[in-house]
């Protein structure tokens, strides 16, 4: 394709053309305002792609961006999932303390029920006793008198 000539689009003949006459005006102010057009073409193309590389380079800058965060937000969730398993762990072994301490309470206060049963029957055993232990009083205060020849009160 050939380029063409600016002089030839100013209105100069074209040198080393035989025969080639002046170009009328009408065809010489449509060449210029085509070329204008053209290079008004080329500039917003130019603008356009200038554009579009800045809009590529920030979502570059973006997309590298994110994938800090995500690497961020993935190593957070794989330190929350070692937490969860850990409290899980944790919570299993409270469980079974607490079942082991919930049966050692039962012990206890069945301990507890015996030895207050226990305790009941020896004051009930106790106070048997007193009694029994206040009844040979009385009998021995009674006969005492009796044996001394003293007479009672």
């Amino acid at each position: 394709m050939n380029a063409p000539d600016l002089n030839q689009a100013m209105g100069e003949p074209v040198r080393g053309s035989e025969g080639a006459a002046h170009q009328p005006a009408p065809a010489s102010t449509a060449l210029v305002a085509a070329l204008n057009l053209v290079s008004e073409t080329a500039e917003a193309i130019k603008a356009f792609d200038e554009q579009a590389a800045r809009a590529l380079m920030r979502a570059h800058e973006v997309t590298d961006a994110v994938k800090e965060d995500l690497g961020r937000a993935e190593l957070r969730a794989e330190r929350a999932e070692r937490m969860l398993r850990l409290a899980e762990a944790q919570i299993e072994q409270m469980l079974a303390a607490a079942e082991q301490a919930e049966k050692e309470l039962e012990i206890l206060r069945s301990q507890l029920a015996a030895k207050t049963a226990e305790f009941a029957a020896s004051e009930r055993r106790g106070d048997d006793a007193e009694a029994a232990i206040e009844r040979i009083v009385d009998v021995i205060r009674a006969q005492l008198p009796a044996k001394l020849n003293v007479p009672s009160e």
